[in-house]
């Protein structure tokens, strides 16, 4: 499996480079002197060493605390009453009711993590500037562009974590902005502030990669460069690309309030990598659908993911039928019907392709979520398969929210319905009934489109909705009190700041 070994090699090699965990000085950011650090001298006296420092951050995202279990299909996905926890003795009863100790347990590690990563984020940043000679013109932009936009998207996880509900308090001071690679405690900043700084930092990386990105005139290249060449500007769907960093300002500014914003930008990614160019096409009948070699992560609409190779452990310590109802993340049978149009129901992909009815432990037949089950993505003859990669794909961003944002924002009905729909006809799902209203529609899709990727409870979370359905039954309501939005600084932050 060519694709796959070479990539497991490569990360391998990349995770022996042991980014800051405790806080040290930036000249021993990474030591020479023993077996697995690189001094980071070392480190930036080539294009290479550059793109390794870049990787080295591309690999701890996957990290339990960020998209390997907290950001992604686990804590945010358990909020938003996708799963059934009723039961006093399933592991995540109590945060799934918004227990403040519980919510606090399982986001205690992000701080301290990202805020981890963004001195090593600043540090090859402020390198791209004083050691531009190592670098041509493509890679100075390239890598500086895309550390500007890892540091928007780790601010922003924090702040859709720990800052307010935006649309109510955004001027309420929250959390710091990591400018440099200084180690030092920054002072807390309006949301509103920390708004602008992160839209700041896109717009400079979209600068950057706009002439510069590969992805623009070639899409996401997943395949080798060829024999003994570095594959540093191809799989670019698995780097903050142009077109992951444009989805991200729409993503951000709509998060704000911006919808201007988010629909021009939402817009300029759809026309440019969906009508002007086939880049991040959706997915075809055939790839969504073929027994034993399935694409339920649908790689080819991934705008931006982490290739992840131990995600069959995501379906098999969290959704497998093998697990008991003590730990499974499951809806009921009942929800899982009522999430999908019942006259729709059997054509739509997300619902024929990523739930599959199988024996729990005790014999019983239930459906569970198999978007993450590992699957055959091999092709070629038995002696020279080549992975297709999407086995191990985890989605951050896909191409389908910029159709959501633009049905969202549009004032123009028509073109929001048309949007909508065209997500719907590329799930297998006829022309929505526009009876049923456009938001009740676009919340309807965001729901089916992203389970199993931690979206959904932001969305809540910038409507300031008071209300959503209920884990124990879709078709019924819970109301959300202002404070489940909302999550304490870390108890070691609050020392250091010497707050109560």
């Amino acid at each position: 499996m060519k694709f796959a070994s070479k990539l497991f090699n490569k990360l391998k090699y990349l995770t022996m480079i042991v980014l800051v965990t405790t806080v040290v000085s930036c000249d021993s950011w990474l030591d020479l002197g023993s077996e697995d650090r690189i001094m980071e001298n070392t480190l930036f006296s080539s294009q290479a060493g550059f793109m390794t420092a870049l990787n080295g951050v591309y690999i701890e995202l996957l990290s339990s605390s960020l998209y390997g279990g907290t950001l992604s299909y686990k804590t945010f996905d358990i909020l938003a009453q996708y799963y059934d926890c009723d039961k006093d003795e399933q592991t995540w009863q109590k945060l799934s009711t918004f227990d403040q100790t519980a919510k606090k347990g399982q986001v205690s590690g992000l701080w301290s993590k990202v805020y981890t990563l963004l001195v090593n984020v600043n540090t090859i940043i402020e390198a791209c500037d004083e050691r531009k000679e190592v670098l041509n013109s493509e890679y100075y932009h390239v890598i500086k562009g895309e550390a500007l936009a890892l540091r928007g998207l780790l601010h922003f996880e924090v702040f859709r974590v720990f800052g307010p509900i935006y649309s109510v308090d955004p001027e309420t001071e929250c959390m710091p902005y990591s400018e440099s690679s200084d180690l030092k405690v920054r002072p807390l900043l309006k949301a509103s502030d920390v708004a602008r700084l992160m839209m700041d930092d896109f717009k400079a990386a979209e600068e950057l990669l706009k002439d510069y990105d590969p992805v623009i005139k070639k899409g996401a290249l997943w395949g080798d460069e060829g024999p003994g060449l570095p594959n540093d500007m191809v799989y670019r769907s698995l780097r903050l690309n142009y077109y992951a960093v444009k989805a991200y300002i729409a993503r951000l500014a709509l998060y704000t309030g911006d919808k201007a914003t988010a629909l021009t930008y939402a817009r300029q990614v759809i026309k440019e990598t969906q009508e002007d160019n086939n880049w991040f096409p959706f997915v075809t009948r055939a790839a969504a659908t073929t027994l034993s070699k399935w694409d339920r992560v649908y790689k080819t609409e991934i705008l931006f993911g982490l290739y992840n190779l131990k995600r069959s452990d995501v379906y098999e310590s969290t959704f497998s039928n093998k697990l008991g109802e003590k730990v499974i993340l499951r809806p009921t049978d009942a929800n899982i019907e009522s999430l999908y149009e019942e006259d729709t129901r059997v054509n739509d992909w997300r619902y024929t392709e990523q739930w599959m009815t199988l024996k729990d432990p005790d014999g019983n037949e239930k459906k569970h979520f198999v978007k993450y089950m590992a699957v055959d993505d091999t092709e070629g003859p038995d002696d020279n398969k080549v992975s297709l990669g999407y086995t191990y794909l985890m989605p951050v961003m896909r191409i389908s929210e910029m159709y959501l944002i633009v049905a969202e924002c549009s004032n123009d009905e028509a073109e929001a319905f048309d949007h909508l729909n065209r997500l719907r006809a590329a799930r297998g799902v006829a022309k929505a009934n526009q009876a049923l209203g456009l938001m009740n529609l676009v919340e309807a899709e965001f729901r089916r489109e992203f389970i199993g990727e931690g979206q959904l409870f932001w969305f809540y979370k910038r409507q300031n909705r008071t209300q959503i359905p209920s884990s124990k039954d879709f078709n019924n309501m819970i109301t959300m009190e202002k404070s489940f939005y909302l999550f304490d600084l870390p108890q070691d932050e609050k020392d250091k700041r010497g707050m109560e």
